[in-house]
């Protein structure tokens, strides 16, 4: 627990290393989820668990500070936790995708082309197609690119996230938490 008047940008980072853990985990479940269909549940488990566990660090943030924290402060300990929540699950599927599998993608971008072209439908043959060009021109994205995405996507929905619960967080005051 932080003492109060510690700043966003440290809580954010300190919430980030157990943040970026569950979204490891996240990713990892969802990635073996074609071995193991069961993981597929854990890791929308984990996905509908973001908010709360948001939610809990910017409360905490909120009661910790004797419910003095502005919204701004809050939302920036949000978006900090995101970030380096990111940049950790970011490292992990790095590492997974460019050294342990590096073949993943390859065979996910396969399991498409199949897919489509097994539809039956005119716009899956289409989109087979598409995807057949993109392999013969070797463009198909690489784990770095991906990743990044993944890291943009992660901040940017976060950042939302991050100013829905600060205001949540925010709502229940001094009076409501004593009951």
């Amino acid at each position: 627990m932080s003492a109060p008047g510690t700043s966003p940008y440290r809580r954010g980072a300190d919430d980030g290393l157990p943040f970026g853990i569950l979204l490891s985990a996240m990713f990892f479940a969802a990635v073996f989820s074609t071995a193991v269909p069961l993981l597929s549940v854990v890791s929308m488990i984990l996905f509908l668990s973001v908010p709360f566990i948001i939610y809990t660090f910017l409360r905490r943030s909120y009661i910790n500070d004797l419910y003095t924290t502005q919204l701004s402060s809050l939302w920036m300990q949000g978006i900090m936790t995101f970030l380096c929540g990111c940049l950790i699950s970011g490292l992990a599927a790095v590492i997974y995708l460019k050294w342990i599998n590096p073949d993943f993608i390859a065979d996910r971008v396969q399991e498409a082309i199949d897919f489509y072209s097994e539809s039956g439908w005119k716009q899956g043959e289409e989109m087979a197609e598409m995807l057949r060009s993109m392999v013969s021109a070797h463009i198909i994205p690489t784990p770095i690119q991906i990743v990044i995405e993944m890291i943009w996507l992660g901040v940017f929905s976060g950042s939302l996230l991050s100013l829905l619960m600060a205001v949540l967080a925010r709502a229940r005051g001094e009076k409501m938490s004593k009951k």
